[in-house]
């Protein structure tokens, strides 16, 4: 990667100025897993400072079930007051709250519901935050940095204790971001202490290719220039069952992996759905654990399972 590339520094792990658009959002995601148990989840918090609210929460899913009311823990809310910020701790309406422990690299999470879950975990990144290229979809105007981390801890859910020890991935984005007009996209990666990928796709009727991500090997990082996605999907549901990839990044090394679904959970919004997939991915014989985000207009969606 190159040195001019935007650089994550402490203050963006604070909220940013705001321009004028009513859609200002800035966001901030942490994945965790249990892979053993094929537990997916997401902490998430949205926040919209010139609207004055704060969206998101926390869901957990496995195999028993996909949709939102049926697995193991959603929630999932849209309009609350917005978050506190004290020092490097930002306390979200939600019931998440975010310790900054070290800038751009450490971070405790905690989440707590009124009744039925408490979480406690440390994520530990494994590179510096990366920069989406400014002008790449699927944000093209929003700054969006992406990173993956070790994560560790545990939860209490509906009075049982769930140990955590995974790597996963975290983002963070700002700008403007609307609820209309959604376009496909395939969002996958895969990490392990020494390996992480990430792959960013436009998908079409005809072709899946890859434009954009990184790849780390050790310490270092590089910009994935291109690849192929070859997904298949199950008959009556279109979700993701497989998924191969192949990509090169910028010194012309080639790279590929071959996932297999483990759990999902599909997660609506106002015009779009969004398909989380945990993924056991063969990377030269070691299997790592990942994920594909795999987005669609619902109109697209439906269409798509009335012809599966």
């Amino acid at each position: 990667m190159t040195s001019t590339e935007a650089q994550f520094t402490a203050i963006d792990d604070e909220l940013h100025p705001v321009g004028d658009s009513f859609y200002e959002t800035e966001t901030f995601w942490f994945s965790f897993f249990v892979p053993e148990r094929d537990i997916g989840a997401w902490i998430y918090t949205s926040i919209r400072q010139n609207v004055g609210a704060t969206a998101g929460g926390l869901w957990m899913w496995d195999r028993s079930a996909t949709l939102p009311w049926d697995i193991p823990f959603y929630e999932n809310f849209t309009a609350l007051k917005m978050p506190t910020i004290d020092g490097q701790t930002l306390r979200s309406p939600t019931g998440a709250r975010i310790d900054t422990v070290e800038p751009g690299m450490v971070y405790d999470l905690h989440y707590e519901d009124r009744d039925r879950i408490s979480l406690e975990l440390r994520f530990t990144g494994l590179e510096a935050p990366v920069p989406l290229r400014k002008g790449a979809p699927p944000y093209p105007v929003a700054s969006h940095y992406d990173q993956t981390g070790h994560v560790v801890g545990h939860l209490v859910l509906d009075g049982e204790r769930i140990e955590v020890d995974c790597y996963a991935m975290r983002d963070r984005s700002w700008g403007p971001r609307h609820e209309r007009g959604y376009q496909r996209v395939g969002y996958t990666w895969l990490a392990s202490q020494d390996l992480s990928m990430l792959t960013f796709s436009a998908p079409t009727a005809t072709s899946d290719d890859i434009h954009s991500g990184y790849i780390r090997r050790g310490e270092d990082v590089s910009r994935i220039v291109g690849g192929h996605r070859i997904v298949g999907r199950d008959p009556k549901n279109a979700w993701v069952e497989t998924l191969d990839i192949s990509v090169v990044d910028e010194h012309g090394n080639e790279w590929t992996a071959a996932g297999t679904a483990r759990s999902r959970f599909v997660l609506p919004g106002a015009t779009n759905v969004c398909v989380n997939t945990l993924l056991a991915f063969d990377v030269g014989g070691e299997t790592v654990f990942g994920e594909d985000q795999d987005v669609w207009a619902m109109k697209q969606f439906r269409s798509a399972r009335q012809r599966a």
